[in-house]
């Protein structure tokens, strides 16, 4: 909702911005998300990697090779490990992240990374 609390506008009218009043609809303002920059950050790579490794799993499940369940078996711990970092290290949410739980993610993120890598190239030789 917004007021302008001018009666006749004049010529410069337009260079008076209108007052905008708070609304129980929108969202906090923005001095709660700015702080947070690099916390949305590294939450949406967790979640963008959690989804990556879910989606091999499943493709690893079709698949009936002693490497292949191997390799699932190892990514459902990289998740289980994952999911203890979160449930220990994220009690306040992402905002109030401590410099240990980040390291640990960040460490996770490199990790899974690599893992990721790794059942990409290997597992596609043996199918021939």
């Amino acid at each position: 909702m917004t007021i302008n609390t001018i009666k006749d506008p004049g010529p410069d009218a337009k260079l008076n911005t209108p007052v905008e009043l708070p609304s129980t609809s929108k969202a906090q303002p923005a001095s709660e998300v700015s702080p947070a920059t690099s916390e949305p950050d590294l939450e949406s790579r967790i979640k963008l990697r959690r989804a990556e490794l879910v989606a091999k799993l499943r493709e690893l499940r079709a698949d009936v090779r002693l490497e292949a369940t191997q390799a699932g078996d190892r990514l459902k711990a990289k998740l289980s490990e994952v999911a203890h970092i979160l449930k220990e290290g994220v009690v306040d949410g992402w905002t109030n992240l401590g410099d240990s739980a980040r390291h640990k993610l960040e460490h996770w993120l490199s990790d899974s990374a690599r893992q990721l890598a790794s059942h990409d190239g290997p597992a596609k030789p043996g199918q021939s």
